[in-house]
């Protein structure tokens, strides 16, 4: 049975679930497929053997690499070390997930997009966490070779990324959307009110 306080929100509602673990299943599954298939078809990094494949001549190519930090070849190793490092990213991954499943939690079960994009940030966090235990690192494959020159500066993108990068940078920040520029119009006409509001 539902209590009046938990009573509208995602937390309590089948459809708020369905969305949001549905998202994250099928999201898990394609990273983890597109790495196996890359992988499999590059024979890992160049200086392993590994080659390229290009994709659009001049903007975006396939190449293996082997990430053993966080995202887009941020790391930790270089601080603390491989094995503390490691773990550190482990952990922030496990708090970041939780953190994520709150704020689904919390949301209305009329904020279909906030499942959504929750859905995406943890399918995305849980993608590159299966590397990390299985791999001891983040299987990346996808480069940006393209280049602007703007004034007197060349701006690129130098990292190489997989899906659960993307999953990642477009959920947290969509969610931050959300937040930031959303009234909650829902609250004000179907949300119960909080203790201590008058009715």
């Amino acid at each position: 049975m539902q209590t009046p306080g938990r009573k509208g929100l995602a937390v309590t509602d089948r459809g708020s679930h369905l969305r949001l673990w549905l998202t994250v299943g099928l999201g898990v599954g394609l990273d983890l497929a597109s790495k196996y298939a890359a992988w499999g078809l590059l024979g890992g990094p160049p200086d392993e053997g590994g080659h390229v494949v290009t994709v659009l001549p001049g903007w975006l190519q396939f190449v293996a690499s082997r990430n053993p930090g966080i995202v887009f070849g941020l790391s930790l190793t270089g601080s603390l070390g491989p094995m503390a490092g490691r773990v550190v990213t482990i952990l922030l991954t496990l708090v970041t997930s939780a953190l994520i499943f709150y704020v689904f939690a919390s949301s209305l079960a009329k904020q279909r997009w906030v499942h959504f994009w929750c859905g995406l940030i943890l399918a995305g966090a849980l993608g590159n966490l299966f590397d990390r235990l299985v791999f001891g690192c983040v299987r990346d494959l996808i480069q940006i070779t393209a280049a602007f020159h703007v004034g007197g500066l060349t701006v690129d993108w130098p990292y190489i990324f997989n899906l659960a990068d993307v999953y990642l940078v477009i959920g947290v920040i969509a969610v931050a959307a959300v937040f930031l520029f959303s009234h909650r119009p829902e609250q004000a006409k179907g949300a119960p009110k909080q203790a201590g509001e008058e009715s």
